[in-house]
């Protein structure tokens, strides 16, 4: 199967209340964008507030922002909040109308809060940003963030990805001293794990860290789908919700021959991610189907122990249809947006920002810093100046802690991320994994956003989900044995009743809408 690129429907970021400093102004008429205020002639203050994560602490003097000033006349005063406390305080600042000039916000806010006019339309300003209308034409997904043909954020997009994904992940290093071919098939997955059980009967040989954590990624391997999704192999694109369909049995016989053999992590619904970690990185477990990325770490904490020891990345699996399906992550972040406040004081300079961090220049300064400070241009590529490299390599996370001081990437202002700053401090195992994956044939870029839905739809769903959400506890039941899947169809046939050809039509009728 050649690789589709599906563009559709998903990953992680949360921040802080500050009442004082949301300015006020704006006559509301569409204003034209000038030249003043480039190269620092005109300074500009503007708040941003987002959520800060644990693992990269927001600087408020870094010379990503002394380049946005130098380059923008913006100076942005960056305000981290905790992500325990990010959803409860960005509601109250939307309900109250008491926004920040710039916000970090999930589309679904955006969809729920645009008719309430805190937002500012930025759509209405594509024809005097040339640099985000290329981004638009680059990534047609983004296209489904309008709200009744108006757009209110700048999505979290990327460039030079590092690609990762739900994937097979199994310790190569055993397979091998055990003379066992890596398994090509789910088929040939359940004779390796039986292969891997017989050597070590105390283990666990798959393990999950809850049921949501893999099942997506499973059942689109094996052909069918949990719950709803975007099925690319379906009428040439379309939402199907799979755990009432026929082929979705097969995947609740696969999982329960698995739990019922111990194959399968008798704890696999309730696992915490930290009991996941620790058995899969002290050889109680051999195999996941999980985000790839942690193989790395999982691999130096058994190397103190097994130099030979090796989680490895293995082709997506066939089904029993002889075709394979990948989850691969989307491309960006595009479910979350900068959205900026209607009663921003100077509306024009904000938005001149933006479209100026989506250009190159802006992308390359956003994620990297200033050149010859931070960055070195190689064969007209950015690349980490040797010393400031070096000067993180003790650190327990030596990209996110440079970057944190850079005030750069994903987690601190960019809204056009360059993976190519983590690319050169990353793990080289995750950089062929990533490799491996963007050239498996069986892959495919899972949705990362669905169409919009109106207040009407929505309301609807809600409640659909009343009805059928209930019933799907069912799924465990199945795998665990506690309802027998005699029983399936039954099961099927209570979902179907329950709304979920209203909750298919909804979501089609609405991509049809927006295009596929």
């Amino acid at each position: 199967m050649f690789k589709k690129e599906i563009v559709g429907c998903s990953i992680l970021l949360c921040v802080m209340i500050v009442f004082a400093g949301c300015s006020i102004g704006n006559s509301g008429n569409k204003p034209s964008i000038g030249e003043e205020g480039k190269g620092g002639a005109k300074e500009v203050a503007v708040k941003l507030m987002r959520v800060e994560h644990q693992s990269q602490a927001l600087k408020t003097d870094t010379p990503v922002l002394r380049e946005i000033l130098d380059k923008t006349g913006v100076k942005l005063q960056v305000e981290g909040v905790p992500a325990s406390n990010w959803t409860d305080k960005k509601r109250i600042l939307m309900a109250t109308n008491n926004m920040p000039d710039v916000m970090l916000v999930e589309q679904n806010e955006i969809n729920e809060f645009a008719g309430t006019s805190i937002f500012l339309p930025i759509s209405d300003y594509l024809d005097q940003m040339p640099n985000f209308k290329k981004t638009l034409e680059d990534n047609p997904e983004i296209k489904r963030l309008y709200v009744d043909g108006k757009m209110y954020g700048f999505p979290l997009s990327v460039q030079h990805n590092l690609q990762a994904a739900k994937a097979p992940m199994i310790r190569t290093d055993l397979l091998k001293k055990l003379n066992l071919e890596a398994p090509r098939s789910f088929d040939e997955l359940y004779t390796v794990l039986k292969k891997l059980k017989e050597y070590d009967p105390d283990s666990i040989p798959w393990t999950t860290r809850g049921l949501h954590s893999f099942m997506d990624a499973v059942a689109f391997g094996m052909g069918s789908g949990f719950g709803l999704y975007y099925d690319p192999d379906l009428n040439g694109g379309s939402y199907v919700y799979g755990t009432s369909k026929p082929k979705f049995k097969e995947v609740l016989t696969y999982l329960n021959k698995l739990y019922t053999e111990k194959l399968l992590d008798p704890d696999f619904a309730v696992n915490t991610h930290e009991s996941w970690v620790e058995k899969l990185s002290s050889g109680k477990s051999f195999f996941y189907y999980d985000n790839d990325t942690f193989a790395a770490n999982f691999n130096d904490t058994l190397r103190k122990d097994d130099p030979e020891a090796e989680f490895n990345l293995i082709p997506y699996l066939s089904n029993n249809e002889g075709n394979s399906r990948g989850w691969l992550y989307p491309r960006g972040w595009i479910t979350q947006s900068y959205a900026i406040s209607s009663k921003v004081k100077d509306p024009e300079a904000v938005i001149k920002m933006y479209d100026w961090l989506y250009s190159p220049e802006g992308a390359v300064a956003s994620n990297f810093g200033i050149l010859g400070e931070t960055y070195e241009l190689v064969d007209d590529q950015p690349v980490f100046l040797d010393e400031v490299i070096d000067k993180y390599k003790t650190a327990p996370d030596p990209a996110r802690s440079m970057l944190s001081d850079i005030g750069g990437g994903l987690l601190a202002i960019s809204p056009l991320v360059d993976e190519r700053a983590l690319m050169q401090t990353s793990n080289p195992e995750t950089l062929a994994w990533s490799e491996q994956l963007k050239g498996d044939p069986g892959a495919y870029v899972i949705p990362g956003v669905g169409p919009s839905l109106t207040k009407e739809e929505n309301e609807r769903l809600k409640q659909l989900a009343t009805k059928y959400v209930p019933l799907e506890q069912d799924v465990l039941n199945f795998i665990m044995g506690t309802r027998p899947l005699s029983e399936f169809d039954q099961f099927a046939e209570e979902l179907e009743k329950n709304g979920i050809p209203e909750l298919e039509k909804i979501h089609n009728d609405a991509l049809a809408r927006v295009g596929k």
